[in-house]
């Protein structure tokens, strides 16, 4: 008896002792996407027997997304579509439902953590402004000359670019300030999380073991059996309106998903109504910042800093916001590490076989 067939779109790791046992059981088909025409054209002729979809971290993004690629015809035994990524925004679940095709993603459980060691990276150089430091040591190759020299000249806001004292001048400085903005502890600051599923509240616990204020933005608050699980005191609000209304906001740390309410969440009327000037984190997704107001919050000097993993126009970065000092650019890649990687892949492939095998998939989402 021949084995089902499964179409690989994209890599994975084929030394895992996972992918050998499913090996076995399956017919396995690597497969490049070359054209959005072309996937049709072979689905419909040489992959018109397929029974599932493995689809790896870059999937059909290249393509723009899942959608409508089965809108007129489907492999007859295509029973799954399952995608290592947490996010699914480029595939229509709903569509897919009505042709009897389960479409499963893989939890954050594993991207939670290098998620959010990126963002508590990013919330220290924040507040101290590490990079700043290291933009400039080619430059000035000393210590005690690169601190006196960035010490008092003002910060070009308007290019975002680092300004240090004429050259050949010689004092001391004890490196507290940088261009004249402070460099400080972010111990007491309030951040403000939006988003608060696994990601979300692993990143609370981070940033609160820094000794930082929590406060907390989802549809409905935790339960009060919910808050005592996280080990740390986390404030609610319903919105962000309601945040800033509540006190200070030091930082905003966007971790949510991108839906129609989400979209350019952070905007210009959003920038303009918090008070102080603040720092910006987005690991979510690109499109619920409006970089435009991004932009002119950071020439205007309210935002101090943007720590950004995702883009308004990914996988394309808006050109003005590469190479400013305030800004640290990281290309999608949160959740990239080894570990996380043969995480997602051994869960697809889970999914993938309970189904073929007759079963519910443990992360389906349609």
């Amino acid at each position: 008896m021949s084995k089902k067939q499964v179409l690989f779109v994209g890599e994975l790791n084929k030394s895992l002792p996972q992918y050998k046992e499913f090996q076995e059981k399956y017919e396995c088909i690597d497969y490049t996407i070359i054209s959005r025409d072309q996937l049709l054209l072979d689905l419909y002729t040489k992959y018109k027997d397929i029974y599932a979809i493995y689809g790896a971290w870059l999937g059909f993004m290249q393509i723009g997304g899942f959608r409508e690629i089965l809108k007129y015809y489907k492999p007859k035994n295509l029973k799954i579509i399952s995608y290592c990524s947490v996010g699914y925004d480029h595939i229509d679940a709903k569509a897919l439902s009505k042709k009897d095709i389960v479409m499963t993603n893989v939890p954050s459980d594993g991207a939670a953590l290098p998620v959010a060691d990126l963002v508590l990276f990013l919330t220290i150089t924040s507040f101290r402004q590490f990079q700043m430091y290291s933009n400039q040591y080619t430059k000035v190759p000393y210590t005690i000359q690169l601190r006196y020299r960035l010490a008092n000249e003002p910060f070009d806001k308007e290019q975002g670019e680092v300004k240090l004292k004429p050259n050949g001048v010689i004092g001391y400085d004890f490196g507290e300030y940088l261009n004249k903005r402070p460099n400080l502890n972010p111990s007491g600051h309030r951040v403000v999380i939006i988003g608060f599923g696994q990601i979300g509240k692993l990143i609370g616990l981070k940033l609160s073991q820094l000794g930082m204020q929590v406060t907390y933005i989802k549809r409905n608050k935790l339960k009060s059996e919910e808050e005592s699980k996280l080990d740390y005191k986390a404030t609610y609000a319903s919105s962000l309106n309601e945040a800033i209304d509540q006190g200070k906001v030091d930082l905003i740390v966007i971790a949510c998903p991108l839906t129609h309410e989400t979209h350019h969440l952070l905007n210009s009327e959003i920038i303009d109504k918090i008070p102080n000037p603040f720092r910006i984190i987005n690991i979510g997704r690109g499109p619920i910042i409006d970089e435009s107001a991004l932009l002119v919050g950071l020439k205007s000097g309210k935002i101090l800093f943007a720590g950004l993993d995702v883009f308004e126009t990914e996988p394309a970065i808006n050109p003005e916001l590469i190479g400013r000092d305030d800004v640290y650019l990281t290309p999608h890649i949160g959740a990239s590490t080894v570990e996380n990687f043969d995480y997602t892949a051994i869960e697809a492939m889970r999914n993938i076989d309970l189904v073929l095998q007759g079963n519910e998939a443990v992360n389906k989402v349609n």
